[in-house]
Parts: structure tokens; C-alpha cells; sequence
């Protein structure tokens, strides 16, 4: 079975990351319906970020991110707004292609 790792942007306005949240949430039921398994670093992190008081940037969620990204097969990058920019999913995308893992832009 396919594990996904589902890479998205996050950091932004309050709104801004509820709003990233909130797609990537249903970006990944979408996945789990087609049948893959699925690991959304913000679906999965957001509501402990803001319930445990932790920092939601980057190098806060790096060493949980990077244990993610071993356990996957895949990376697939949501296509919305800031994917490109964003230093998160850059540095996913780098550290999973050096794995030697697929990666691809998921509409």
C-alpha cells in the first residue's frame, strides 16, 4: 500500500494557516478515499501546534517532519497558494528526493 506524505504551505496569518489547514484537511480525505494511506504534516500538527502552545514555523516541526518523510513512499505536494515560496515544502521536497523518493505537484 502507497504511504503519502502530503506536503503543504502553513505559515502565514492566523487566518492564512486555519484556511491552509482546513484545505489540506480535505485534500487528504480525497487521498484516503482513492485508497492511499495518508500523512498531512499540517492536518496531522495543526490542532497540536495551537492546543499545546507550540510554535507552528518550521524548525519546530523539522525533526518530526523528517521522520514522516523516511516513512513514506511518496511525496505529494498540495497545489495551492504559497507551495511554491514556501520554505517547508522546499526543504520536504529536497530532503525527499535526496531519499530517493517520487515526488510530485498534486492537483
Amino acid at each position: 500500500m502507497t504511504r503519502i506524505y502530503l506536503a503543504s504551505p502553513y505559515s502565514g496569518t492566523e487566518a492564512q494557516q486555519i484556511e491552509r489547514y482546513e484545505q489540506v484537511c480535505q485534500t487528504a480525505a480525497d487521498i484516503i478515499r482513492m485508497g492511499y494511506i495518508v500523512f498531512s504534516p499540517i492536518a496531522h500538527s495543526h490542532g497540536i501546534a495551537v492546543h499545546g502552545g507550540l510554535n507552528g514555523d518550521h524548525d519546530t516541526w523539522k525533526k518530526q517532519n523528517l521522520a514522516w518523510l523516511e516513512w513514506c513512499n511518496e511525496v505529494w505536494v498540495v497545489n495551492m497558494p504559497g507551495w511554491d515560496t514556501s520554505k517547508g515544502v522546499k526543504w520536504e521536497m529536497i530532503t525527499a528526493r535526496l531519499m530517493g523518493k517520487h515526488v510530485e505537484v498534486y492537483v
